[in-house]
């Protein structure tokens, strides 16, 4: 039984495969007339021709079936000849035909291949088209054939695979043009009662996505790998786009998925985009370049997960945006320095107002909490930008800082915090793109906030100063800082500020503004210790360019370039020996430089002292250099070489003078770091009146003594006043002819005092001095009679260090002595 079955079997067997062996044989010799009539019958459907050059058929070839093979296929529409450009330009065309679907009559394609060609389509700037290749009327035909029937050609079709096949459509009315390359890619379609199925996967090289040429294009030169699900629902007329990917060339993955209504008129859609973890930098290139100029204008480099949502309104509207995103964390480069760890959550839409149409001047990004750290010091910062063609930002935010992080946020080589904390708030409302404007010097927008110190110590280490105690709160805006309750200590002084600094924020954007600030200060009781800190060595330092300076630099640089006019209040004031009281006065200090407009205060036991000058450590000269011009009423001349070292020489100093003294001063000199005149540098004129002046245990004086009138009280010299005018050059002081009546002794006195070692001073002693002073003696003094009567000369000369008194038997001419 079993073998009869096997031969009945094997006869079938041998007589399906004879049939189709004839079938083939049938199709094989007849291959070229077959061929040639479905060639003119696709001709007689086209408003073109369609050239073949090869018809092979393949038996077996690409699976069971029917398979052919055309090589050389070439569409063209009539104006060709014009264009020169073929509508599809192919090498290879293989098809398999489904054997089952022929013997039933139902012919389905199994398998088509497309094979190194190209399918170009466009529209001329005339409107021509070269899709005018297929028949209108026929192609109407084929459209309702199609629609009511379920053998139309997509259903006919079963696998189809593209392999180094250009796709590109370019609108030259609108500027539109899409292109590709499918370097190896498969749509595999499925048929059910309700949908027709799609798989596309493969590799894919775009050209571009051009929809607005102003805006340039989407995946421009990008290789990509996809694997997309669609479904196209007939009775519905709905194109569903399942959860898709598509892989970049940086293996980053874009989830896609997405509704269009093809049924609706409006034809509104739906798609949504999903990436996660996708670096900015590789989103970048898959944008258009005006999005990309945008986007990379920020300067965010982060690692960015995004969820993204069109929704379609209808034919002719722009689609509706809506974007979600979160960053990783991420560095930020700002001028002033890098913010680190920022982390930044929002969204974004295109209809920031919904009763206007989206587009980019309604489109506002909201960032309600962007954390991270300048330098270490924590912040946060809530954002709202509209309008992405003049962008316009709304800013909050605060920092929190402390003395453990501020010393990061600044060079701690210059910088250094000890103790306290600082709160800042900040606002912004207005342009994002242009702030600051360089070419008006204006700035577009408002800049405002608050900066809080709480007990704050600071070492500027260039300086060395050291200030404690930093409390007050400092209002600000775009243009000025300004603060009314601030207080530090530098150490022995506790010093009160009111006042504001002008235009910091337009000099750190680059402005040409000079940097200013108007300041009152109020000192209880100042002790000046910071005369040293402003006349040590200024530190060479490297100028870089504006747009590399950090933090650190800038405050370096504002430092050193502002202006600084103060008025100033100081109940006491004290610098090594002077003292004074009641000081008020208004200086300047720029460029390292002390300009004093005046200072007026009560010193030297009563004494009314008013004083202006400069005091230059600017790098002009290798020494700072100091200029004081004053006047001083009826001080105690005591009190005044005592309050200045007795001006640097020990001959006649503050034990050796009592009287008062009233005199106007001009004079320079270079000074040294320690605050100290140079001898050599000095210049100066000098008016004096002094009144009640005695000199006490002069030594010059004592010395005379025992030469002239043993008996007499050289130890305390009496003076009737004394006016003269003296001229101070280098350590030499020209004293001019003068007359010094005094108790024991009348003298006439010229010639040079010096500090160092060239003191020549001719001393005329009238004869009318033998006559007999004692305590009776009343000072007589601008006596002609002892002006014009015979004198003794003595001379008071330098030797060896010590000034000595030695007889002269005549008076050198002063003139003569000068030009030797």
């Amino acid at each position: 039984m079993f073998s009869k079955f096997l031969k009945i079997t094997g006869i079938v067997a041998l007589v399906g495969i004879l049939l189709f062996g004839a079938v083939e044989l049938w199709l094989y010799r007849n291959r070229e007339e077959l061929f040639r009539k479905v060639q003119e019958m696709v001709n007689e459907q086209l408003n073109g021709n369609l050239e073949i050059g090869d018809f092979r058929f393949r038996p077996f070839r690409g699976g069971f079936g029917l398979n052919f093979t055309l090589a050389n296929v070439k569409i063209t529409d009539s104006l060709y000849k014009e264009h020169h450009t073929p509508f599809l330009d192919l090498e290879l065309l293989h098809a398999t035909l489904d054997l089952n679907g022929l013997y039933k009559g139902d012919i389905k394609i199994k398998n088509l291949v497309l094979q190194n060609g190209s399918l170009r389509i466009f529209v001329r700037k005339d409107g021509y088209s070269n899709l005018t290749i297929f028949k209108k009327a026929d192609q109407d035909k084929t459209q309702k054939d199609n629609a009511g029937s379920k053998d139309g050609f997509i259903k006919k079709l079963s696998n189809l695979r593209f392999i180094n096949f250009a796709v590109s459509y370019a609108d030259s009315t609108t500027g539109k043009g899409y292109g590709g390359l499918f370097r190896d890619a498969k749509n595999l379609i499925t048929l059910t009662d309700t949908a027709t199925n799609a798989n596309f996967s493969g590799s894919v090289y775009f050209n571009g996505l051009i929809f607005k040429p102003e805006k340039g294009g989407f995946l421009i030169n990008q290789e990509t790998n996809i694997n997309m699900l669609l479904s196209y629902r007939e009775n519905e007329k709905k194109l569903t786009i399942y959860p898709s990917v598509l892989e970049t060339s940086t293996q980053d993955k874009i989830n896609i998925s997405g509704v269009f209504n093809l049924r609706d008129t409006l034809n509104p859609f739906q798609l949504n985009f999903q990436a996660k973890a996708i670096a900015v930098d590789h989103a970048l290139p898959l944008l258009p370049q005006k999005v990309r100029a945008q986007i990379d204008s920020i300067g965010v480099k982060s690692l960015v997960d995004t969820d993204v949502r069109l929704l379609g309104r209808g034919k002719g509207e722009k689609p509706k945006v809506n974007l979600r995103f979160k960053t990783h964390p991420f560095v930020y480069e700002l001028r002033i320095g890098s913010l680190n760890n920022v982390v930044a959550e929002g969204y974004y839409t295109n209809q920031g107002d919904s009763l206007q149409s989206p587009g980019p001047l309604n489109a506002r990004l909201t960032a309600p909490n962007v954390k991270g750290y300048f330098g270490k010091i924590p912040f946060s910062v809530k954002l709202v930008v509209n309008n992405f063609v003049d962008p316009h930002a709304k800013l909050d935010g605060y920092l929190n800082a402390d003395s453990s992080n501020l010393d990061q946020l600044l060079d701690p080589t210059r910088y250094r915090f000890k103790n306290g904390r600082a709160h800042i708030d900040f606002h912004f409302n207005g342009s994002l793109n242009k702030f600051y404007d360089a070419s008006t010097d204006r700035f577009n927008g408002k800049l405002w906030g608050k900066v809080s110190l709480r007990n704050l110590g600071m070492d500027y280490l260039p300086r060395q100063v050291q200030l404690r105690k930093i409390s007050g709160d400092v209002v600000f805006n775009e243009k000025s800082f300004v603060f009314s309750d601030l207080s530090f200590s530098d150490g022995p002084n506790m010093l009160y500020l009111k006042g504001s600094v002008i235009d910091l924020i337009p000099y750190l954007f680059g402005s040409p503004k000079p940097l200013r600030s108007l300041v009152n200060i109020n000192i209880p009781n100042w002790k000046l210790n910071w005369l040293e800190t402003l006349l040590a060595p200024r530190q060479q330092v490297v100028k870089r360019r504006k747009n590399q300076l950090k933090l650190s630099e800038l405050l370096d640089d504002a430092i050193d370039q502002i202006e600084i006019t103060a008025k100033l209040n100081a109940d006491k004031v004290s610098y090594k020996r002077f003292a004074a009281s009641n000081m008020k006065g208004e200086f300047t200090v720029k460029d390292n430089a002390l300009r004093i407009e005046y200072f007026v205060m009560k010193a030297f036991k009563g004494a009314l002292v008013r004083v202006s000058g400069e005091m230059d450590n600017s790098g002009a000269n290798p020494l700072p250099k100091l200029s004081l011009r004053g006047k001083v009423s009826n001080a105690d001349v005591q009190s005044v070489f005592y309050s200045f070292d007795n001006f640097g020489q020990k001959t006649l100093t503050d034990k050796n003078l009592k009287g008062r003294l009233s005199t106007e001063f001009d004079f320079e000199s270079l000074l040294n770091n320690n605050v100290q005149v140079v001898p050599a540098s000095m210049k100066g004129e000098l008016h004096i009146n002094l009144r009640n002046g005695f000199i006490n245990n002069f030594v010059p004086f004592l010395k005379m003594k025992k030469l002239l009138f043993k008996n007499r009280n050289f130890e305390s010299v009496q003076f009737a006043p004394i006016t003269n005018t003296f001229r101070l050059n280098g350590q030499e002081i020209e004293i001019e002819p003068m007359e010094i009546e005094s108790n024991v002794i009348t003298l006439f006195v010229d010639g040079v005092y010096s500090f160092g070692k060239k003191t020549d001073i001719n001393i005329g002693i009238p004869l009318s001095n033998l006559k007999k002073r004692d305590s009776t003696y009343v000072l007589d003094p601008n006596n002609p009679e002892k002006k014009e009567g015979s004198k003794i000369f003595l001379k008071a000369i330098d030797e060896n260090g010590e000034v000595n008194i030695k007889m002269a038997f005549r008076k050198k001419d002063r003139k003569k002595r000068k030009e030797r």
